[in-house]
């Protein structure tokens, strides 16, 4: 079979068809689109007191106490 008789698509067709399919390639699914966080939720806003070491504190039994009744409190909300 003769290879130059076979490709007989004209340049500007076959530029044209190479534009097609690279557009058809960028334009994927994307399923992450809309999903990015934006920079404002991903500052840490850390506190200047250890919250839990301050719940903790002089009473460790009392203050998990407090917060197994806290838990709690969240599983009945939903």
């Amino acid at each position: 079979m003769d290879t130059k008789r076979c490709n007989r698509i004209h340049p500007v067709l076959m530029e044209a068809l190479q534009m097609v399919k690279f557009s058809l390639k960028n334009d994927r699914l994307n399923f992450t689109e809309g999903l990015i966080m934006p920079e404002c939720d991903m500052i840490d806003d850390v506190p200047e007191v250890d919250l839990l070491q301050a719940l903790l504190g002089e009473d460790s039994a009392a203050g998990m106490d407090a917060v197994i009744a806290a838990l709690g409190q969240d599983d009945e909300d939903v």
